[in-house]
């Protein structure tokens, strides 16, 4: 899979102009990264719900240059990289997530998100058999990607609109961690999934190669071997 001209991605690893590395290790780097994403997203819940007793207090409309450390935090909506964008492109008074539900899905998916990271990066820094340990951090991340493709299509008139006119730091600033953020996930995605197939095409040779010694073994006897019990006399 190629993206633009410098970067290719296959199954074993990756190369960046001519760079290579291993998915495996790109898999670690990017699941550290978002996973201390989800936990600092997490983690504003639990600071709302202790201060507030709100589930998400997330004021977008506040003075930054005034503001304190705890206002500003709870100003940012950390899981989807909007750190002032949303509200100067669209005029929210709130985060995105507060106009769905008040914030409890929000809650909700940082959760899963972060317990199918830890699952993810176990099994990529230990456990790397069963491969199924991977198949929650594949569909979360997927998901997560597709929904944050859902919202910049959606914005996108609006961010062009802003772009056009007077870029200020603040603008320019925010405008680059919401792309950078929306584009290093789908780069984790791709990686992700790459590995995946990688390490399930081994395996499917790994065992295809253990059932024909099985049958070199005990095809002189005449004896058929069943794969899902080469060990008859154990059961």
């Amino acid at each position: 899979m190629r993206l633009l001209w410098c970067l290719l991605i296959e199954e074993k690893d990756s190369s960046l102009c001519g760079y290579r590395l291993a998915n495996r290790q790109l898999a670690v780097i990017f699941t550290l990264f978002q996973l201390s994403v989800a936990l600092a997203s997490f983690f504003q819940h639990i600071f709302s719900i202790y201060h507030h007793n709100h589930i998400f207090l997330c004021k977008s409309n506040i003075t930054y240059e005034t503001a304190d450390f705890e206002t500003k935090f709870l100003s940012y909506d950390i899981m989807i990289f909007d750190f002032g964008l949303m509200r100067r492109v669209l005029g929210t008074t709130e985060c995105v997530a507060n106009y769905l539900d008040g914030g409890y899905m929000r809650f909700a998916w940082c959760f899963q998100h972060v317990s199918a990271l830890s699952l993810a990066l176990m099994a990529l820094l230990c456990c790397p058999r069963p491969i199924w340990l991977l198949w929650p951090a594949l569909m979360m991340q997927s998901s997560y990607s597709l929904g944050m493709s859902i919202l910049t299509m959606a914005t996108a008139p609006k961010i062009l609109e802003a772009l056009s006119g007077i870029v200020d730091v603040q603008l320019a600033t925010s405008f680059t961690f919401y792309i950078g953020g929306f584009c290093l996930n789908w780069l984790f995605t791709f990686v992700l999934w790459h590995h995946y197939w990688h390490v399930e095409h081994r395996e499917e040779r790994r065992n295809k190669v253990d059932r024909e010694c099985r049958r070199e073994l005990v095809g002189s006897d005449g004896e058929e071997i069943d794969d899902d019990n080469p060990h008859p006399e154990f059961v």
